[in-house]
């Protein structure tokens, strides 16, 4: 259980500072970039999310966190970049999410 709601936290925060970032910087210079809240609030939120990370590998083995942190946030960062920014999600990269699913599910037996 406790696997569970580390890889939730985890999840929720690489994935909303990985979109706002991403909505942020469309379109602007580097320069601009640096001017606008939505870099520093993806970027906390990204670094929380390695905060995250971090703690899980002090209670579970890093044979079981690296894969299933990377393939659940793969997987809520790909829908939210389908759903809140309007990305493409083709019939292959929808199978390859059932892949990963599968694959973390057989991790976390």
């Amino acid at each position: 259980m406790a696997l569970v709601l580390y890889t939730a936290v985890y999840a929720v925060l690489a994935t909303t500072g990985l979109i706002v970032l991403r909505s942020s910087l469309e379109g602007a210079t580097l320069a601009e970039a640096l001017g606008m809240p939505g870099v520093y609030l993806g970027a906390v939120c990204y670094a929380a999310s390695f905060g995250t990370f971090l703690l899980s590998l002090r209670r579970f083995d890093v044979l079981t966190v690296f894969p299933v942190f990377s393939g659940v946030a793969y997987a809520s960062v790909a829908l939210a970049a389908a759903v809140i920014l309007g990305e493409s999600l083709g019939t292959s990269r929808v199978l390859g999410l059932g892949l990963v699913a599968i694959g973390v599910i057989l991790l976390t037996r």
